[in-house]
């Protein structure tokens, strides 16, 4: 899911009970918020509840991330979030259908990431009161006046599996887009799935990459402390020998 396609990004906050969306902000307010560049103050000093959530066409959920932040007593988001929601978004499990197809849903019995799950929360209830039906019903409020393009968002965002599962045929598909775009704009449905599908491969390479540098650095950080910790540890050893050579010449012992 690209923002070429027609997807934008939204982040809505609970209450302290979850039984209600509280506030609403685009992905570039939240943006924003990580820069410093504003503030919550009606959330200082506490852990926020929140949904970061990618809406494509007709206003449609298609993932959702349940996560958590810090604010501090300023109304500061913790300068130590580090959460890739985006990635989380399009690497997510499948999730329930909300009205328009199964989406992709990341919480913290369901991580793409498993060392991000320890910041995310496990959504509440079911139905339209649920964590996930209070934010799909948040989104068609569209208080952020949202305006998604992506025509083919439904289509794309499903691998040729999920098309399967749903039992939508390629002839059914083929029908719906032509009703669309009409006989002169009829789209290959194979083409369009191995192009959204070679997306997808690349994008999940090029965050196996990522992941694999940021691996890598850890070790050699590790790496680093560990020789460190030797070198303290032979220098302990140097001075208690110096120690002890003095307190023997002290007693009058022969060093």
């Amino acid at each position: 899911m690209t923002d070429e396609e027609g997807y934008v990004e939204a982040v809505l906050l609970f209450d302290a009970d979850c039984a209600a969306v509280e506030h609403e902000m685009t992905g570039d307010a939240f943006q924003a918020l990580m820069a410093g560049e504003a503030d919550l103050a009606q959330y200082a000093a506490s852990v926020v509840r929140a949904a970061f959530v990618v809406v494509g066409a007709a206003l449609s959920v298609r993932a959702m991330v349940f996560f958590t932040f810090k604010v501090d007593e300023e109304g500061r988001l913790d300068a130590n979030f580090n959460l890739p929601l985006r990635y989380l978004a399009d690497n997510a499990g499948l999730g329930p259908d909300v009205g328009a197809g199964v989406i992709r849903l990341a919480c913290r019995g369901q991580c793409p990431v498993p060392w991000h799950a320890v910041n995310l929360w496990e959504p509440l209830g079911e139905g339209e009161d649920g964590s996930i039906g209070l934010v799909q019903r948040g989104i068609w409020r569209n208080r952020l006046s949202l305006k998604p393009s992506g025509a083919l968002d439904r289509v794309l965002e499903a691998p040729v599996e999920l098309l399967e599962h749903n039992g939508a045929s390629a002839k059914q598909l083929e029908h719906r887009l032509t009703e669309t775009f009409g006989e002169e704009g009829r789209v290959d449905l194979e083409k369009l799935i191995r192009q959204h599908n070679d997306r997808l491969v690349q994008v999940s390479e090029k965050y196996r990459a990522d992941l694999a540098d940021q691996q890598q650095g850890y070790l050699d950080q590790i790496r680093t402390c560990r020789d460190e910790i030797r070198e303290l540890k032979a220098a302990l050893r140097h001075e208690q020998q110096k120690s002890r050579r003095l307190q023997a010449l002290l007693r009058g012992e022969p060093g």
